[in-house]
């Protein structure tokens, strides 16, 4: 099997970017090892602070963030780190080319019913500044900590899936993760049916009605509340993840946050022939206006995708 390493020497000859992937999937491998022992070692819980965002930290969020921050204060090549558990994007003292977004920990509500979790991040160019469409975005990824630990990657081609080994290497399992063109499944939060748009609406009441309705074929809901969970079964499998702008969110321009959520999946999606929108346009076409930004992310089968954007473009 091929490793992570040699993996990324084919795919780039920036040893600087390969060496972002490579700190990162370090990042990962250190907090697989804790998220295993963390119910033993008294780490679930609340940490008894709120992030940026507003939200209430647990305990693993601000653990997850100092490993992701030390592996990226060793790399040279990264010289701003942008974290959803930090208020301020972060000088590393490096004029190293490259900025990391992350999201350390995605799904932590999910930690304490040991469902799987895991970290977001993006790779941009430093002289492209803070704020850049995710097209810009010169790799991807994430680790999903789940019965296996998994690293999904794109730097420019195909989507890549590596699992973590006894041994701490990441072996690739997956040269070419493609999402089918279509899909029976659709993933979405139905408690939130009052607060949805006409489009979110109509999509949901055609996929439930199955092969009685438009779409003419039967449908099945998947949600598990933790988005790398959702999008890598999606990648894996296929079908369509929905967190649309709705009346609740509209205020703050959506859920989830560009730069190191939507940005990073949207590319992971695109590079194995998915699709990805906000409703109104695609996602890495956005032009970020501040760094913990919040958008609509509809993404995954293309023929899925495409029938939400048709309702949009009527609505």
């Amino acid at each position: 099997m091929t490793d992570l390493a040699h993996w990324l020497k084919g795919q780039t000859a920036d040893h600087s970017l390969a060496s972002a992937v490579l700190s990162m999937a370090a990042a990962g491998a250190e907090l697989a090892d804790i998220l295993r022992l963390a119910p033993i070692a008294g780490q679930t819980g609340l940490a008894g602070s709120d992030n940026v965002q507003g939200e209430a930290q647990k305990a693993l969020d601000v653990i997850s963030n100092d490993i992701v921050l030390n592996h990226l204060r060793q790399n040279p090549a990264i010289s701003i780190l942008i974290s959803e558990e930090l208020d301020e994007a972060v000088d590393l003292s490096s004029q190293g080319p490259l900025i990391v977004a992350t999201d350390p920990l995605d799904g932590s509500s999910n930690l304490d019913v040991n469902v799987t979790v895991g970290t977001i991040f993006s790779v941009l160019a430093s002289e492209g500044g803070l704020l850049q469409k995710g097209r810009n975005q010169l790799a991807a990824g994430y680790v999903a900590y789940g019965p296996a630990t998994s690293l999904v990657v794109r730097i420019s081609g195909a989507t890549s899936v590596f699992t973590l080994d006894r041994n701490g290497a990441w072996l690739q399992t997956l040269a070419e993760a493609k999402v089918p063109q279509a899909s029976g499944e659709f993933a979405i939060n139905t408690a939130r049916e009052r607060f949805w748009d006409a489009a979110t609406t109509g999509y949901v009441k055609e996929s439930v009605a199955g092969e009685t309705g438009p779409a003419g074929k039967r449908y099945n809901m998947r949600w598990v509340g933790s988005m790398v969970a959702d999008i890598h079964r999606i990648l894996m499998r296929g079908g369509i993840f929905l967190y649309p702008l709705d009346s609740e969110t509209k205020a703050k321009g959506g859920r989830l946050r560009l730069l190191y959520e939507a940005n990073p999946m949207a590319w992971l999606i695109e590079g194995a022939g998915g699709r990805s929108t906000t409703g109104a346009q695609g996602i890495l076409d956005i032009e970020p206006e501040h760094i913990h930004q919040r958008v609509p992310v509809i993404l995954g089968s293309a023929d899925e995708v495409r029938r939400v954007e048709e309702r949009y473009a009527r609505e």
